[in-house]
């Protein structure tokens, strides 16, 4: 077999090594074995030649009787039975596995014979059985797809459509249709005949062509109110409309002629998945809320309280939730739904209203907190702190809660939650309301209290007791005072006031700070002014008696600065009326280069301010005799004389004493002895000059001024420095476009009864809309004062007025932002136009003043 080359199976394999041994085997008998061996193969070789024209004949009569059983075979599977449909396909599955074990026979026989075949050198042809082989393997696929289809058909239609998958569905026929498909190609191809795979094409088509009302059938969100709408619009059976229930299923629907009704099926299969699609989208709303909770911090760290922090991400997602609820509620298929819809609408509003009411509670409590918890606050409003622990210990629970169940949906759905949040948010507003009209009464009684916020002036009152404690606020209420001096430790007694520079000046009596802290700092700005007044008509007095340059810090530096101005304007006007500016122009400049060579002296820093201070004003005190005589001034009527600002030591008839008069043109301008300490003054240069009088004509005609121009023009440096010569409290306040009619209000009022002075910087910034009310705010204190009255209604209260009050506005016209101001306010201030000053004239005289 081996030199035949025919393949040995296990069996020859070991017959041989029984009968050879195996090739690697040596033993003693091996020659002997194969000589043995030798001589059987030379009988065999002869008896295959005698006998091999025998065997290749009956080898060919086995392949025959083979190939006769196969064509039989071939015979049966293409009889009408397998090509006609008239046989039940089970008994034709039953026939082909019969034929199909025939078959596995004859390749059992075949492979058998081309075993022999090999042997003999003998090749033989199997045809007839491949072609029969190929005709089963189609018929049996064939029939095969066929009995499947009918299964499957059989589950699909008795299947409870609660329970049938009509995705998976769609998909097993498209799969069998596109092999029933490649079936009938490849039968076609062999041309047999054959009616079973058309007919299962064509069942699968219809199949096919039914899977959308069967996909709508199957829809696994059609509910029974969905299906009972269907059944109430088709035609009804004996028994009335038919109804829904759990075991309905594709057979039945067919049966009562459901899919003649696609259109209504379709309809309410997409209302179904509309509601599905919006019951799941609920779903995700009422799963998200479910894992939201509130995040809480302690309050100022070492106390158990809780405050909400940050809600940003919360109210992002209210916010996106109440448009997704929006965009529900408009769907076409809200009708099932809708309910569930409202509900979670009611529910995020009543989350949105209680966060909203919450924050505010929250912000208004902690304000409030900090206020009542002062023992003289709570002193002072006993039933507004009695209110206010009621809501304390409301705004602790709902904390408590808030760092406890977290939950953010089930701690804002709760009964009586918003509503008590909202009657405390109402409490707290009357509290509110009766904290500011307590302040009110505390500004009215002491008007400098209006330049100071809520805050700061709650700190002056929440520790009454202790004088002291005014101190850090005194440089918002005064101009510069920023310390009043106790006489002794328990702070019982004041004797005087120290300036930030460090100057101390007594008072003309001992200050007692007793009783309400507005009575008593009332008494201090009295004192303030009347102790300025005191020391004022000492310095004026000793002056003609002392050498002036000893005279300089013997006496406050405010007071020696106004002595100095109002010695020169007598001597001026005295050198005028004799005719002798020239002389007294050299005999200035002298006094001047003298006081410069009392800056080379050692001084202390308080005297050397006030030396160069002094020096600024007699250079331009110099310059200004320097114009009189350039311009011929004769007598004291001369405008280049009038136009100058003037001091005078003369009665005044409001106090019934001699005071410190001013006049500038045709204004006439009383001293206002706000403390100044001792403070440099601004180098003045013909601008300055120019501002000044336009200012102060302004304030004779109780109008006010507005300097614009350019930044670093000196527009509020010079309203300051103006402030300083005539002794006003100046108020600078920088004005934005948050700025809002209340605020300007607040402001006038404290401005006309205390008689200061405010600087709004940026004014054109404010809107527009304020511009307007402020124009007739400013108009009523205007034409007040216009009439010289004391008193008037200002925004509904009754305040007092003074003389010294004064409004200035500085603008910078050309930037962006900015806004044009109404006709009615422009007309209430005298525009001043200020450009770049003169940069080398002060350099020449600053350094004048520094030198040493």
């Amino acid at each position: 077999m081996e030199r035949q080359g025919v393949d040995m199976n296990d069996e020859d394999k070991q017959l041989r090594e029984l009968t050879l041994g195996a090739p690697t085997q040596q033993s003693a008998i091996k020659p002997l074995r194969d000589l043995f061996f030798l001589e059987t193969m030379e009988a065999a070789e002869t008896f295959k030649d005698n006998n091999i024209d025998q065997a290749v004949r009956e080898l060919a009569d086995a392949v025959k009787a083979v190939h006769d059983r196969v064509e039989t075979y071939e015979r049966e599977i293409n009889g009408d039975d397998y090509v006609q449909c008239i046989t039940p396909t089970d008994q034709i599955l039953d026939q082909l596995e019969r034929v199909e074990s025939q078959l596995q026979h004859a390749h059992t026989e075949k492979d058998d014979l081309n075993r022999c075949a090999g042997l003999l050198q003998h090749p033989v042809e199997w045809g007839p059985l491949d072609t029969c082989q190929s005709v089963f393997d189609a018929r049996h696929d064939v029939w095969t797809l066929q009995d499947t289809y009918d299964n499957k058909v059989h589950s699909w239609f008795t299947t409870p459509l609660v329970t049938l998958d009509v995705q998976e569905m769609e998909q097993q026929v498209k799969e069998m249709f596109q092999k029933a498909f490649k079936l009938q190609q490849h039968i076609q191809s062999k041309g047999m005949q054959d009616h079973v795979s058309e007919r299962v094409l064509d069942a699968l088509k219809e199949m096919r062509e039914n899977m959308p009302i069967i996909l709508d059938c199957g829809n696994p969100n059609m509910t029974a109110e969905h299906w009972n709408r269907v059944f109430s619009q088709i035609r009804a059976d004996d028994n009335g409309v038919f109804q829904y229930n759990e075991g309905l299923n594709l057979q039945t629907l067919r049966e009562r002629d459901v899919w003649s009704w696609k259109e209504v099926v379709a309809e309410q299969s997409g209302i179904a998945t509309g509601e599905a699609n919006l019951a799941k989208a609920l779903d995700e709303i009422r799963t998200i809320w479910e894992g939201i909770d509130f995040d809480t911090k302690k309050y100022k760290g070492d106390r158990n309280i809780y405050i909400l922090q940050s809600l940003d991400e919360i109210v992002q997602q209210l916010d996106d939730h109440h448009v997704q609820l929006q965009t529900l509620m408009a769907s076409r298929f809200v009708a099932g739904v809708k309910g569930r819809v409202e509900e979670w609408s009611v529910k995020l509003r009543m989350v949105s209203d209680v966060l909203e009411e919450w924050v505010t509670l929250q912000k208004n409590w902690m304000y409030l907190e900090f206020i009542f918890s002062s023992d003289d606050i709570k002193r002072q409003l006993p039933d507004e702190s009695e209110r206010f622990d009621i809501v304390d210990g409301l705004f602790k629970d709902i904390m408590g809660k808030a760092n406890t169940v977290k939950n953010v949906l089930q701690i804002c759905t709760e009964d009586d939650l918003l509503t008590q949040l909202q009657e405390n948010n109402k409490a707290i507003d009357e509290i509110q309301k009766k904290l500011e009209e307590y302040l009110e009464t505390k500004r009215v009684a002491f008007p400098r209290f209006y330049f100071l916020s809520n805050d700061e002036l709650l700190s002056i009152l929440s520790d009454v007791r202790n004088p002291k404690a005014v101190q850090p606020h005194l440089t918002k209420c005064f101009d510069s005072i920023a310390a009043l001096i106790f006489n002794n430790e328990a702070a019982t007694e004041i004797g005087g006031m120290q300036s930030g520079e460090g100057e101390e000046v007594s008072f003309e009596r001992v200050v007692h700070p007793v009783g309400n802290v507005e009575q008593w700092l009332g008494q201090i700005e009295r004192m303030m002014k009347s102790s300025l007044l005191m020391h004022m008509r000492e310095t004026i007095e000793a002056y003609p008696q002392s050498v002036r340059e000893e005279w300089f810090f013997q006496y406050p530096a405010q007071c020696v600065q106004a002595t100095d101005m109002i010695v020169w304007t007598g001597e001026v006007e005295n050198a005028i009326a004799s005719q002798q500016l020239p002389d007294y122009h050299q005999d200035y400049h002298e006094q001047i280069i003298n006081t410069v060579e009392l800056v080379k002296s050692p001084l202390t820093k308080l005297q050397r301010t006030l030396v160069g201070t002094l020096i600024v004003v007699d250079v331009h005190n110099r310059d200004v005799v320097q114009r009189l005589i350039d311009a011929n001034v004769e007598q004291l009527s001369d405008f280049e004389w009038v136009q100058q600002l003037k001091y005078y030591w003369e009665h005044d008839h409001n106090i019934n004493s001699l005071n410190v008069g001013i006049h500038h043109s045709s204004a006439h301008l009383w001293y206002g002895y706000e403390y100044l300490g001792n403070q440099p003054r601004l180098v003045i240069t013909p601008l300055t000059d120019r501002a000044f009088l336009t200012c102060t004509s302004a304030l004779a005609m109780n109008l006010g001024a507005a300097p614009q121009g350019p930044a670093g023009t000196g527009k509020t440096e010079s309203v300051k420095d103006l402030g300083k010569a005539l002794a006003r409290q100046v108020v600078v306040f920088n004005c934005s476009d948050g700025i809002n009619y209340k605020t300007m209000s607040r402001m006038f009022a404290g401005l006309a009864q205390a008689g200061a002075w405010a600087c709004f910087d940026e004014f054109n910034r404010i809107e527009l809309e304020v511009l307007s009310v402020i124009a007739q705010q400013m108009l009523e204190i205007v034409m007040a004062l216009g009439q010289n009255l004391e008193n008037m209604d200002f925004d509904g209260h009754p305040i007092k007025l003074s003389r010294n009050f004064g409004v200035f506005i500085t603008m910078n016209p050309g930037y962006a932002g900015r806004t044009e101001l109404p006709d009615n306010l422009k007309a209430l201030f005298r525009p001043i136009c200020m450009m770049i000053p003169d940069y080398a004239l002060i350099a020449e005289i600053m350094f004048l003043s520094l030198i040493h």
